[in-house]
């Protein structure tokens, strides 16, 4: 009985004394501990100074404006950075300090085809942007002296500041009138109409140089430069009626 009492003894003292070894091991190493006066750094971005501080002061930290600096992702007057990183230890009464958001430079060219030099202007002064160089191309789409397109295109990011190309409309390509005088009527629309042109009147006159059905004359005369989409003018030759 002695001997039984003394190893039910032993093996619960053993049992004890292990079972305290693992508590002291998972305590000192293992388990998180939050030691007196120690507090975990919060995530300020996103918030303005003055949430910001209302959140430091409850956690018994100090808040400190480093300054100001460019920000895309947030906007004016919202926290963007902060030191020490959120999830940080620090003792109580530390501080952190942030850096407020004044916003993104860049800014999104807009679509400013089809309108005039002095609206464009406006436009893009409300965006803080410029009238750079201003180019002129032919075109046959877009009226003359309207803005054809911007470089950068729009849609593109620019800073404010920047100076934007523009690219205006010298209205369409003018080219050399082809002549048609001699040809059957359907052939001289066909040339017409290859060219860019438009057939306009038709007119019928008697003539006897030429064989009915014929064109006679056109308006405005071979050779002479004229826009695309300009009307040409055709008399053709018949003969009286019988």
């Amino acid at each position: 009985m002695y001997y039984n009492g003394t190893k039910i003894f032993l093996v619960s003292f053993l049992v004890s004394l292990i079972t305290s070894v693992i508590v002291c091991v998972l305590f000192l190493f293992v388990l998180p501990v939050s030691k007196s006066g120690e507090v975990v750094i919060p995530d300020l971005t996103g918030s303005t100074p003055e949430q910001a501080r209302v959140i430091a002061e409850n956690r018994g930290l100090l808040l400190v404006v480093g300054g100001e600096e460019e920000n895309e992702k947030y906007t004016d007057n919202q926290i963007c950075r902060q030191t020490p990183l959120p999830g940080s230890i620090v003792k109580s009464k530390s501080s952190i300090t942030v850096f407020i958001s004044k916003g993104s430079s860049s800014v999104i060219i807009p679509d400013l085809k089809g309108l005039g030099l002095s609206e464009a202007t406006v436009r893009l002064n409300e965006l803080g942007l410029r009238i750079g160089d201003i180019k002129t191309e032919e075109n046959s789409t877009v009226e003359k002296d309207k803005i054809v397109a911007t470089q950068p295109a729009s849609g593109s990011k620019a800073k404010k500041g920047d100076a934007i190309t523009i690219v205006l409309s010298g209205g369409a390509e003018a080219v050399e009138v082809p002549r048609v005088i001699g040809r059957a009527l359907s052939t001289a629309k066909r040339i017409i109409e290859e060219k860019g042109f438009v057939v306009g009147s038709v007119s019928y006159e008697v003539s006897t140089e030429f064989d009915v059905g014929i064109v006679m004359a056109q308006n405005p005369h071979a050779g002479t430069k004229a826009k695309k989409g300009t009307k040409v003018d055709l008399t053709v030759a018949t003969v009286l009626d019988q």
